[in-house]
């Protein structure tokens, strides 16, 4: 009788194979069949643990690159540009002379962090700290004065603040993550769903074959199953050239053999050598 293949390791796939056979996986189940033919709990709780280590594989600049985080970050670089140009439209235009002078104090601070808003996030909160500082002092904060500008030291500081409020905020939730998260703790938890999910459609076609005969549950459950087992054969085969040292396509062949023939797959087992090997050092 038909069935998933289920029982064998993935411990010789890599990381990125790994994620690729979950992602595929989740495209031949889809919900709406596990919805229709009762197998929607097994399909939510391997989607869970599959979106987890996704997650996890991902680069970890795209999470510090949020919408928040480029907000807060966008509006502490449009005041410290605001702050600069004003001050230096006071140097090179204002016809007050004393205005003039105390313009070209001001513009000399922020000449002094050029670029500042093109830094790394980190340094430019380092950056921009230390030009509120300087802003406070002598001869700058009488200049300041001057140009009728007093609360740029102030609204600079602000913006600096909020900024690095919430990339803290995410700095710490990414190390968690990473203290928390790891591929060698995460893809176990995806292959035991998987294995759940594999043995509860087993189950529903072995009781549609023998006692049911609804020839629609047949047909949908069936094919579920040859595409996840055309699935799981391709990993199966990826790993042993992987172990082998073959490329994907170089597979060697007697004279007169037609080209490499796929790995056998026997329900239940077939891979005792597989669990020799660890899955790949995570980083």
């Amino acid at each position: 009788m038909k069935e998933i293949v289920y029982d064998f390791s993935h411990s010789k796939a890599r990381n990125a194979q790994h994620v690729q056979f979950v992602t595929d996986l989740l495209a031949a189940i889809p919900q709406e069949v596990a919805e229709a033919r009762g197998f929607a709990a097994q399909r939510t709780a391997f989607a869970a643990a599959a979106a987890n280590e996704l997650e996890c594989f991902r680069p970890d600049k795209a999470y510090l690159e949020t919408p928040e985080i480029v907000t807060a970050d966008t509006a502490r670089d449009q005041i410290f540009y605001f702050y600069k140009q004003v001050s230096q439209a006071y140097a090179d235009y204002h016809p007050d002379a004393d205005k003039r002078k105390a313009g070209e104090t001001v513009a000399l601070a922020f000449r002094e962090v050029k670029g500042a808003a093109a830094f790394d996030y980190a340094s430019e909160t380092a950056t921009l700290t230390d030009l509120v500082e300087k802003l406070r002092s002598e001869p700058y904060a009488s200049a300041l004065t001057t140009v009728g500008m007093e609360s740029a030291p102030d609204e600079i500081e602000e913006a600096n603040e909020a900024f690095n409020t919430v990339y803290l905020k995410r700095s710490a939730e990414e190390c968690d993550r990473a203290q928390s998260w790891s591929m060698k703790a995460l893809r176990p938890v995806t292959d035991e769903a998987f294995n759940a999910l594999a043995k509860a459609i087993n189950a529903l076609y072995a009781v549609n074959e023998m006692v049911t005969g609804d020839e629609e549950a047949g047909a949908a459950l069936g094919k579920v199953m040859d595409d996840v087992n055309a699935i799981v054969v391709r990993l199966k085969k990826t790993m042993n050239q992987g172990a082998a040292g073959i490329k994907p396509g170089e597979g060697s062949s007697q004279p007169g053999e037609g080209g490499e023939a796929p790995d056998p797959i026997l329900p239940g087992g077939g891979d005792e050598e597989e669990d020799e090997e660890s899955p790949d050092p995570i980083v």
